[in-house]
C-alpha cells in the first residue's frame, strides 16, 4: 500500500516541474518559429516596377515585378516581365530561400531570354537591406562565377541593384558596374 502512495507523492511533486519545463519548451519552440529566415529578406514581397539600364549603352528594360511568399513561406518566388527598348519581351523568376545546410541565402534564376541558370549566395547585412550577390551559372565545366551585385534597400519604397560585369576597376579591384536595376513598389 505504501507504493501507490510514493508514486503519487512524487507525481503530485514533480508535475508542476514537468509543467513548467513543457511550458518552457513551447513557447521557445513559438518564439524561434516567429523568425524565419525568409523573414529577413520579406521587405521584397509584393509589386514592383522596375527599369533596368545598361550603364555605358543604350540598352534598358521596363517591366513589372511581383514577389510572394511560397512553399510552407520557405521561399520568396518573384515573377517578372519587361519589354527592352528594342522591343523584346522576357519574363524571369527569382526564387530566394535559405539554405539551412550550407548556413547561407541562395536565389535560383531562371529566364526566358538566356538558357542557363543562375545560382546567386546572397549575403545580406544585419537589417537585411543590403544584399551582395555571387552570380554562378551552371555551364558544361560546373559551376563558374558570371557577376556580382550588391542590391540596396531604402527601407521603404525602392531598391537599387547594381550588376558589376564589366572589366575590373583598377582603383577599387572590382568589375565596373554594368547595369542599374532601379525597382520601385507599387502603391495601392
Amino acid at each position: 500500500m505504501q507504493r501507490p502512495n510514493l508514486i503519487g507523492r512524487a507525481v503530485r511533486r514533480y508535475i508542476p516541474v514537468l509543467l513548467f519545463l513543457l511550458t518552457a519548451n513551447t513557447s521557445a519552440a513559438v518564439t524561434s518559429d516567429t523568425k524565419r529566415p525568409m523573414d529577413k529578406l520579406s521587405w521584397l514581397l509584393g509589386s514592383w516596377t522596375f527599369e533596368d539600364a545598361q550603364v555605358i549603352g543604350t540598352y534598358w528594360e521596363r517591366g513589372s515585378r511581383n514577389c510572394k511568399l511560397v512553399l510552407d513561406a520557405q521561399y520568396i518566388r518573384c515573377e517578372s516581365r519587361g519589354i527592352s527598348n528594342k522591343g523584346h519581351e522576357r519574363s524571369y523568376h527569382f526564387i530566394l530561400g535559405y539554405n539551412a545546410m550550407d548556413k547561407r541565402y541562395e536565389m535560383l534564376g531562371l529566364t526566358s531570354s538566356y538558357p542557363r541558370q543562375n545560382l546567386y549566395i546572397i549575403q545580406p547585412s544585419d537589417d537585411g537591406h543590403t544584399l551582395e550577390l555571387t552570380n554562378h551559372f551552371w555551364t558544361d565545366k560546373g559551376i563558374v562565377e558570371s557577376n556580382r551585385a550588391t542590391i540596396t534597400y531604402n527601407g521603404v519604397d525602392q531598391y537599387i541593384w547594381h550588376i558589376r560585369n564589366g572589366e575590373l576597376d583598377s582603383q577599387t579591384g572590382r568589375k565596373a558596374v554594368g547595369f542599374i536595376d532601379t525597382v520601385t513598389r507599387v502603391k495601392n
